[in-house]
């Protein structure tokens, strides 16, 4: 409903006279705007990704408007009413006054008014949480302030500032680890990352991820790769730098073991990628016949993107897994992709395998012992001299 709330205009009618606190009168006027946007409810979108780089933009125009320029007069004769859920209080139910409206109007104009905003409390733990666009309340609940940046030792801030020395002020920077400054609580408009995960790599080497609400940290001896392209009967991989982005659906390489991944507020660079993914277990079913759906698994000992479901139809996809669809104009009839060989870096070794096992070229056909180059053997690529 905030975006609502927005889309009508109501958040600028919050600006009204009042202090910090909420009251009957308020909640009332918030019930009335309640029914008023249950009008156009259908006008209500999803809600815009987060993302620190638009967050810090929106901070920044702010900077060249009229009312929010350096050295602009405020006091607390400034009032602002929430226009979405704030510390948990209805829309139009909550306000302040001075530097605290302040906070309250640029943090809800930098989370594009749809975003509740949620206290957390002001301790040393806490500092790894501060991000651009959150508001802090220093000087022990004394003066607040919005975060433009925030440094590389991770408690140092630059801030704006509504009612500093009774004007706007742009770019103090306050070291929030010292006790000095009082560091109270913080308000975010952040979704809270989701917990670390533990991610199983099997017998064969792969395995597939994917989370839509929090990025996160690729282990060490783990490779993540994106699909960049389909070309033949074979997938092209992409390695992906460091982090996993929020909503990115990513292939796992690593040596058979259990790995944790440390959720984080990085966003990573999310490269152009084929795949796609589901937080929850769930039937994909395609809405045209465009498309025809595989899903990473091993036959034959030989791993790769397989029929999801006869002909590549409507199937069932694991929770946080991977699939990829593929346009049917480039399935080319296939049931199967396999990789790449440049792209299986770590699983290409010089070895005197077993020759009783199977052994499989890149395109899935048995091989002969004598076979020279790069091979499938128990769903690894081994270079045979």
């Amino acid at each position: 409903m905030a975006k609502i709330y927005n889309y009508l205009g109501i958040h600028q009618s919050f600006k009204l006279h009042g202090i910090q606190g909420y009251g009957v009168e308020s909640c009332r006027r918030a019930l009335v705007v309640f029914f008023m946007a249950t009008i156009s409810v259908l006008t209500s979108f999803a809600q815009t990704p987060l993302n620190e780089t638009d967050v810090y933009n929106r901070l920044i125009e702010r900077q060249y408007v009229e009312g929010y320029m350096e050295e602009t007069p405020w006091d607390n004769d400034h009032k602002y009413y929430n226009t979405v859920e704030f510390f948990g209080y209805p829309a139009g139910c909550y306000g302040g006054g001075g530097c605290f409206a302040f906070m309250m109007d640029m943090m809800e104009y930098a989370s594009n008014y749809e975003y509740p905003i949620r206290k957390v409390e002001g301790t040393s733990d806490n500092l790894p949480k501060i991000r651009v666009g959150d508001g802090i309340r220093l000087n022990n609940n004394g003066h607040s302030v919005v975060v433009l940046e925030v440094h590389a030792d991770g408690h140092t801030v630059t801030v704006a500032e509504g009612n500093y020395n009774y004007s706007v002020h742009w770019g103090r920077t306050i070291d929030l680890a010292n006790p000095n400054n009082g560091f109270t609580y913080l308000a975010t408009f952040w979704p809270e990352t989701e917990p670390d995960v533990t991610i199983t790599i099997g017998e064969s080497g792969y395995a597939t991820f994917y989370y839509s609400n929090s990025a996160y940290v690729i282990p060490q001896g783990v490779e993540a790769k994106a699909v960049e392209n389909i070309s033949g009967k074979t997938v092209n991989l992409i390695p992906v730098s460091d982090i996993i982005p929020a909503g990115y659906a990513v292939i796992l390489e690593g040596e058979p073991g259990e790995y944790t991944f440390v959720s984080t507020t990085e966003e990573g660079n999310a490269v152009e990628n084929m795949l796609r993914g589901t937080d929850k277990t769930e039937m994909i079913t395609p809405e045209d016949q465009t498309c025809k759906y595989y899903k990473l698994t091993t036959k034959n000992d030989v791993v790769g993107f397989y029929y999801g479901a006869d002909l590549g139809a409507t199937f069932e996809n694991e929770a946080h897994k991977a699939y990829l669809p593929v346009p049917v104009s480039q399935t080319n009839g296939v049931n199967y992709f396999l990789f790449d060989a440049a792209t299986g870096i770590d699983n290409v070794q010089a070895t005197n395998e077993n020759a009783d096992r199977a052994i499989y070229n890149l395109s899935g056909q048995r091989v002969g012992d004598s076979y020279k180059g790069v091979v499938i053997i128990n769903g690894k690529k081994v270079l045979r001299k």
